[in-house]
């Protein structure tokens, strides 16, 4: 088997190993010749191309997130007796919150038919609207409102896609931040993109002027670089139809305008486009940016969850284009007629829990009189994602086989995510910066991988210890049967 291993190795590196991931590989792509990629101690996740320098019978495979059937949160209370809309959770430092729009019969649709509200859960699953006696409905303030309308006069309005993060390095009284649709005297449309703060996430500031001279629609996604301290926005832009375009400034107060960085393509099915962005940059690795835009088919007038993925939040690609993240519910079900995924996420140790919102409603169909039925107002439901496991290399039966870049790496294990069906294995090798198998290191040297584990080290004949290679270039090589192989980690 060793020798047979070895010359599997030698056969793959000189024939380039090209077939098994089309022609965009990385192997493909001008310029890519002399690169190391620099990859320290941080997590890395097979979301693109980036780690294929070579391969053959391998495939990029995205996971779809499982479904709970959860009703997560549902209209229970007059306020919200036409709907819920756009929502935003967070892990606040071990509080589960999150802030929701909602909609009234009363009120619908005019400019005060929307109320602001806030609901918080201890497990994730279960969540309490509190009675919070901030806002008055109905002559009483036991309810969960935070308020209906915000701003100084000529900026006083609802809001409306609102997206809720949290500043750590801003001043105490504008830790929390909104960015949201808000009405501006003087403009024309007047919709144009808002900005609130607040100290506790429950009373809050609309700034005076729009933070983003653009004009609003839809839920729009924001939060703080903390790299270069920049605001990042992503919102609607045009592009072959409704697009997602993004902005980065040093001021919250003053974003410049949104250009395109994410459009659906012509692998995706005809007659489509995106509706919002729900992006945010990923929280276990360094490098890995999502977004789960609805995908709009106007002639079917759904929307369903799609997955984009980005290495620096800017350039962007769709792992298994047209393929849905969150596919509509079957006809009857609460989430049959369109799809979107809330602002944010919880971690529960090996899984990465979000919140989507279903209705068996399609696009055009939303109106008062389909709305004031209790069965087609939208809910929220909770789905699951494997940590790190937004997408995969695959292999089947036929075993695959691809070669990294050099890499340079601090750390003294390999640390895989992947899981293997019974008959499966994943081995992992190192070569020296010229493809040369490292003897000791090599692929015939590592003791399989078998089973289903987020965070295994790799063994090799010669121990786990790869001290000695740190901060110099090598390459990873991986061999896979009847695997997904998500993540790898070099760590001390």
């Amino acid at each position: 088997m060793v020798s047979i291993l070895r010359c599997s190795l030698m056969v793959c590196l000189l024939a380039g190993m090209t077939a098994g991931i089309g022609q965009n590989s990385a192997a493909g792509k001008a310029g890519d010749a002399n690169r190391i990629v620099e990859v320290g101690s941080d997590k890395q996740l097979f979301v693109d191309e980036t780690f294929f320098e070579t391969s053959a019978n391998i495939s990029m495979r995205l996971h779809p997130a499982v479904k709970t059937g959860e009703h997560t949160l549902v209209s229970d209370r007059p306020w919200e007796d036409a709907t819920l809309n756009w929502f935003s959770v967070m892990d606040d430092e071990g509080i589960y919150r999150m802030w929701y729009e909602c909609y009234d019969v009363a009120g619908w649709p005019t400019p005060d038919d929307t109320s602001f509200c806030y609901a918080t859960s201890k497990d994730g699953i279960q969540w309490n609207k509190p009675s919070l006696g901030i806002f008055s409905y109905g002559s009483s303030t036991d309810n969960n409102i935070l308020f209906r309308q915000v701003g100084t006069p000529g900026a006083h309005s609802r809001v409306h896609g609102a997206g809720v993060f949290k500043d750590p390095a801003a001043a105490p009284e504008a830790r929390y931040k909104a960015v949201s649709q808000g009405l501006f005297e003087g403009y024309e449309p007047p919709y144009r993109i808002a900005g609130m703060y607040s100290a506790d996430g429950l009373r809050w500031t609309r700034l005076p002027a729009p933070i983003c001279d653009v004009f609003a629609d839809s839920q729009y996604s924001a939060w703080r670089d903390p790299v270069s301290g920049d605001y990042v926005l992503f919102g609607r832009v045009a592009g072959r139809g409704r697009a997602i375009g993004r902005a980065a400034s040093a001021s919250f107060e003053h974003v410049t305008p949104l250009e395109l960085v994410l459009d659906t393509e012509a692998r995706h099915p005809p007659d489509c486009d995106l509706y919002n962005p729900s992006a945010f940059k990923y929280p276990c690795a360094e490098n890995v940016y999502l977004m789960f835009p609805s995908l709009y088919h106007h002639n079917t007038d759904t929307l369903d969850i799609h997955l984009a993925v980005s290495r620096d939040g800017i350039h962007w690609s769709w792992p298994e284009c047209g393929k849905p993240f969150v596919s509509l519910g079957h006809a009857g079900d609460f989430d049959s007629g369109s799809l979107y995924m809330g602002q944010g996420y919880i971690r529960s140790e090996k899984e990465l829990w979000m919140y989507y919102s279903g209705s068996p409603l399609k696009h055009n169909e939303v109106e008062l009189d389909t709305l004031a039925k209790p069965q087609n107002r939208r809910i929220y439901s909770r789905c699951v994602v494997r940590l790190d496991g937004f997408v995969s290399v695959d292999a089947d039966d036929t075993e695959g086989y691809f070669i990294t870049p050099p890499l340079r790496f601090e750390g003294a294990r390999l640390v895989l995510n992947c899981r293997t069906e019974d008959s499966g294995s994943v081995r992992a090798g190192l070569l020296d910066a010229e493809g040369n198998p490292i003897p000791g290191w090599d692929i015939a040297d590592c003791a399989p991988v078998t089973g289903d584990h987020v965070a295994t080290t790799v063994t090799w004949h010669s121990g786990t210890g790869l001290d000695r290679f740190q901060n110099t270039p090598v390459k990873l090589a991986f061999t896979l049967r009847n695997a997904s192989l998500y993540a790898f980690q070099f760590m001390r």
